[in-house]
């Protein structure tokens, strides 16, 4: 699926209108202290390794601006209706190329990892983010968790691909969620689904030949590129694997080829 290009998009997508995100704002909700305590440097050689967009959380953007060089950025957020408006300025200030948030279709209070809101809350919330950042012209990409985050057992493919339908119904831009495992199911999650979508990195994956094999394959099947987090800058040679799904995502590079950069 192809989106006409702005000023924004040109520096988060390439011409191919493809992205490789690395994801850095888990430190916004969890404990990551070790992996992301230098985080200027992981941009730095994420960038130069032909990463396209880095996804940060507010402190990291503002100390990002000297390391990010041509690359895009995604300032990842929450929200709800009061704070919808002040983190859209927020936003532009810092000037960013485009917004992140989650939603969790189907999330109770009592399964939302932080007791923050509900699943239907959630959504709402995306819907109100959405119509003020179409009003500024700034990209929205919503990360789609059917259940919330602690209900794994809530992502199969038909969950999924009803997630991110609904995630592309709140004026989302991009949608962001879970790869299904194989080709077929996830051809219907990008079917069913009516703005480019995006796969995330997930949990530690255990070898490379298996990350670059789900990204080859979400490829294939016309995923608009990657958002991964762990996976990159938990890896021992960041600018190996960096480099390594550049050349699947934008070069349409074999495994075998692009594992070859990782050695």
């Amino acid at each position: 699926m192809i989106k006409q290009q702005t000023l924004r998009t040109r520096r988060l997508f390439r011409d191919n209108n493809r992205a490789l995100v690395v994801a850095m704002d888990h430190a916004r909700v969890f404990d990551t202290l070790t992996g992301l305590k230098d985080s200027n440097n992981i941009i730095k050689t994420v960038i130069n390794a032909g990463a396209d967009a880095i996804l940060t959380p507010y402190g990291s953007t503002t100390i990002a601006a000297e390391v990010i060089g041509n690359g895009g950025c995604w300032l990842s957020v929450d929200v709800t209706p009061e704070t919808v408006v002040p983190i859209v300025e927020m936003a532009i200030r810092l000037g960013v190329d485009g917004i992140k948030v989650e939603a969790y279709p189907w999330c109770t209070k009592e399964d939302d990892y932080f007791k923050r809101f509900s699943g239907t809350e959630s959504v709402l919330n995306t819907v109100c983010l959405a119509g003020e950042c179409q009003k500024w012209g700034l990209p929205l990409m919503v990360e789609s968790i059917p259940g919330g985050w602690p209900k794994a057992d809530m992502r199969t493919p038909e969950k999924v691909a009803a997630a991110a339908r609904v995630a592309s119904e709140t004026g989302a831009d991009y949608v962001k969620t879970f790869y299904t495992g194989d080709k077929r199911s996830f051809k219907e999650v990008l079917d069913n689904c009516s703005v480019p979508v995006l796969i995330l990195g997930g949990p530690k994956i255990d070898t490379d030949l298996a990350i670059l094999e789900m990204v080859h394959d979400a490829m294939d099947v016309g995923a608009a590129g990657i958002t991964m987090g762990r996976n990159i800058w938990g890896h021992s040679n960041i600018e190996g694997i960096t480099s390594a799904l550049a050349e699947i995502i934008h070069n349409d590079a074999s495994v075998e080829s692009a594992y070859r950069l990782i050695q």
